[in-house]
Parts: structure tokens; sequence; C-alpha cells
């Protein structure tokens, strides 16, 4: 009689899988788990104590840029196109549980993949693509231990002042634009206009208009690309809306700013 060559495995209940061996005899088999005596294996544990490249943080959030990466840009390993700035007061959700919260201070960060929070440098089959230069906040970052905060962020962070220190015209131009754009206003308005208060429709649209009007502006002053834009002035205000609840419509010229509907629990 042929031996049977067909494939098949059980599985016990006590979730051990017992397959059969073509070299065993019938009177002999080996259970997972288990030694050929029966006995059952010790468990082995591994404990993870340095970065395994495994891309869980990456596809978190991206990190962010402090003082002492600037040679990670000066060197072009990242560049002004690949960074955006977080603004003081501005309106964000967590990569982590999903809640919305107001940013406490300017920060720069490596953007995101557009639709997602993953890391620009992160690609799914070779990890970070820039791991042997990656910021310190990913050098310090364990996520296999209770050390997973940077401390002395608000001392150590990088700014666009300490980018732009140099450039008269970039800082006047920032300044001019959180004067106008402030973010810290802008909640304050759109609060009151969800209370009812309609006459900020104007100031929010005006608001608006003068972010996208100095945008161009520094475009064509000094041939700026669009994607260095979003380091010198954070995100639009017309791109953030959708994070307080506002649609916004532009009809040539002029806005339409819609309230939406918040849905009934």
């Amino acid at each position: 009689m042929e031996e049977n060559s067909s494939n098949f495995e059980i599985v016990l209940p006590d979730g051990t899988v017992y397959k059969p061996n073509k070299t065993e005899t019938k009177d002999t088999h080996t259970i997972q788990g288990y030694t050929p005596d029966g006995k059952p294996k010790k468990m082995k544990f591994s404990t993870k104590t340095a970065c395994e490249r495994c891309g869980e943080c990456c596809r978190r959030d991206t990190p962010v840029i402090l003082k002492d990466d600037i040679g990670l840009l000066t060197k072009g390993i990242i560049s002004e196109k690949e960074i955006y700035t977080i603004r003081e007061g501005e309106k964000m959700r967590s990569s982590i549980d999903g809640d919305t919260y107001y940013s406490s201070m300017e920060l720069i960060k490596i953007r995101p993949i557009f639709g997602s929070f993953t890391c620009l440098f992160y690609d799914p089959q070779e990890g970070c693509t820039i791991y042997e230069h990656r910021p310190t906040v990913c050098r310090q970052y364990e996520c296999w231990s209770q050390n997973i905060t940077i401390t002395g962020l608000e001392r150590r962070r990088l700014t666009r002042t300490d980018l732009f220190d140099g450039i008269e015209l970039i800082k006047e131009a920032i300044k001019k634009h959180e004067e106008n754009c402030s973010l810290i206003k802008f909640n304050d308005l759109i609060d009151e206009l969800k209370k009812g208060k309609e006459e900020n429709v104007d100031k929010i649209a005006e608001m608006i208009l003068y972010d996208s009007s100095l945008r161009d502006w520094m475009k064509e002053k000094l041939s700026l690309s669009e994607e260095v834009l979003p380091l010198l002035f954070g995100r639009t205000l017309f791109e953030i809306t959708p994070f307080y609840g506002l649609i916004i419509e532009k009809e040539g010229e002029n806005f339409i700013i819609k309230v939406m509907q918040e849905e009934e629990e």
C-alpha cells in the first residue's frame, strides 16, 4: 500500500498542533510545543533592549526636530521641503487615541505621508530610509521601556527663529503672519461663531484670505516652492478648518463658511 502523502494537521484542545511526519512510524508523532517524549517544552521569552526597526513608531507619528538636529538640515539629509511647522495654538488630532488637543508651543516636524500619520522617510519594505542619520527624538525614543517622553522639549526644540534668524524678509513675513493669523485668535473666533456670533464669519474669512495672499506674495517675491511654505507659515487656515467643524468653500474671491452639524449621540 502506498504511503498517504496528503498533509493535514489537528489542533488539540490545549492549542497545540499535531502534524504527522512522513519519516515517523505509526507509533510515533511530534506535537508542536512538546518534546518527543511528551513533556512540555520550556517557553522562551526575549526582552527587547534596542530598536529593531519594526516601524511601529514611524507609522504612528513623525518626529519633532530639535536644535541638535540642525546638522541634518545643513548637510541636506533632511530638506526644507520635508519639514513643516506646527504653530502655537494649532488644533491637532492625536495619532495615539484620536483625541484633539491644542499645541502649547511651536514645533518643527518631519512631514507625514499625505493622508496618514506615517513619517515621510518610512518605507514599508526598507523601514526608515535615513536610519543612520535619524533625528534625535527617534534615537532617544525607547518604545520598549518607560523612556517614551522627550525631556526639555520647549528648550531643545528647533524653531523658525533658529532657522531664519539672519533672513530679515522671512522673519518679518512670519511676524506679520502671526499678528494677522494667530491661531489663538482664530480658535476664539470659531468658538464664538459656534455660539452664535455670526459677525465672526467676516473676521475668519479675512484671516484666511490674508494667510493665502501672504503665501502667494512670498512665493513670487523669493521664487519659493509651494512645498517650503508649510515650514514658513505652517498649514494653511483653509486646510485646518475641518478640525474645527467648519466647511469652507471658495467662490472666486469670496469664502463661504458653514458650521458642520454635530451628530446626535
